[in-house]
């Protein structure tokens, strides 16, 4: 059974009107909220003043025409414009070979390093001997007639012929070169079988050798360098080994570029009256210094003033202007141009964002150490 309280601490019911007022005050301040988060549609800038505004500043160097002979350092290989393949011209059996003639080995001109079996070709000079003898003792030989003594002086004269042919051969049992040369390559022993390739085939070959004139040091070169070098053929060089360092002269240049380095080629020459044993070998790496021409009204720029493409930066009136000079060369000394108006200086180091017409303000560039 239901009571009804009658407790006057009780609270009385909620009016209905207080809750539609908190709702409209709280639409009221999310309103307000939102009209002052909004950012405005434009702000209005004043002027921009300090660094932004500032005109960069740049490094100069202010070059002086002057004259500067140019030196290339490259390097090349030691090579050989030709080698000697040594075959003999009798055919026979090696009865003596110098020991000289060994991959290595050193042999002076005229110095016989092979001896072939003579005896054959002694017995054929006897013979031919025999022969002119005979001819020479045929009784009226000078009271005989005309035509009588034309015929007999004819086999006389063969057989002195055939003399000679056969002290050539006997003379060439005795292998011998003209000049001094050293040996690349020779396996060659006491009874071997040698003579022309028709004769014995592959034992033909004795050795290779080659003469120290043959000598070259190839040098491989950018074609702008080789350009600056112009005339190259006659110009002075220096070529360092590990053997030592050799006079050098440039005798000439390849007549195409290597397809793949797109490099020209320089070919130098020592000495003629070097010693052989002095010389460098085949195959030794080489470090070259080519004398270049003498070139006057010249600037030597450092190569921090080099942009993309040789470009540079020259300062004038105050305002970038893009130039490329013309490159005579580069070495030690720098990057040789032909001199230009230089305006108040040539930018050295980086400057981003630099454009032609770029107005900047110039310092000079503190000395290289």
């Amino acid at each position: 059974m239901s009571q009804d309280s009658t407790n006057p601490d009780s609270p009385s019911p909620r009016p209905r009107w207080l809750g539609v007022v908190q709702l409209a005050a709280i639409v009221a301040a999310i309103a307000v909220a939102l009209y002052f988060a909004r950012a405005p549609d434009r702000v209005e800038r004043g002027p921009i003043s300090g660094a932004a505004q500032a005109t960069p500043a740049v490094s100069v160097v202010k070059p002086a025409a002057t004259e500067h002979s140019l030196t290339l350092k490259l390097t090349g290989t030691v090579t050989l414009e030709r080698k000697t393949t040594v075959v003999s011209e009798v055919v026979g059996r090696v009865v003596w070979v110098s020991p000289n003639f060994s991959n290595g080995g050193s042999l002076a001109a005229d110095e016989v390093f092979v001896r072939v079996d003579p005896s054959r070709y002694e017995l054929e000079v006897e013979a031919a001997r025999m022969a002119v003898r005979e001819m020479e003792s045929v009784p009226g030989m000078a009271t005989a007639v005309t035509g009588t003594r034309a015929m007999l002086e004819a086999k006389l004269g063969r057989a002195r012929a055939e003399l000679a042919l056969a002290e050539l051969r006997l003379a060439r049992t005795a292998i011998s070169l003209p000049y001094a040369s050293r040996v690349i390559s020779s396996d060659l022993g006491v009874g071997d079988l040698v003579g022309p390739a028709d004769d014995v085939g592959r034992q033909a070959k004795l050795g290779v050798v080659y003469r120290p004139g043959a000598l070259q040091v190839r040098v491989p070169i950018p074609q702008e360098d080789l350009a600056a070098l112009s005339p190259a053929v006659g110009r002075s060089a220096r070529v360092s080994t590990r053997k030592g360092m050799y006079e050098a002269r440039v005798v000439r240049v390849s007549a195409v570029v290597a397809p793949r380095t797109r490099l020209a080629g320089l070919f130098l020459k020592f000495p003629e009256n070097a010693p052989p044993d002095s010389l460098p070998r085949p195959g030794t790496f080489a470090r070259v210094e080519v004398e270049g021409p003498n070139r006057g009204n010249v600037y030597v720029l450092p190569e921090s003033a080099t942009r993309e493409d040789d470009k540079i930066w020259v300062v004038r009136n105050g305002a970038l202007a893009s130039l490329t000079p013309v490159t005579v060369g580069r070495g030690d000394a720098g990057w040789v141009v032909e001199a230009f108006d230089a305006g108040e200086g040539v930018v050295v180091g980086t400057l981003s964002g630099g454009r032609e017409g770029l107005k900047v303000t110039t310092a000079s560039a503190p000395s290289p150490k």
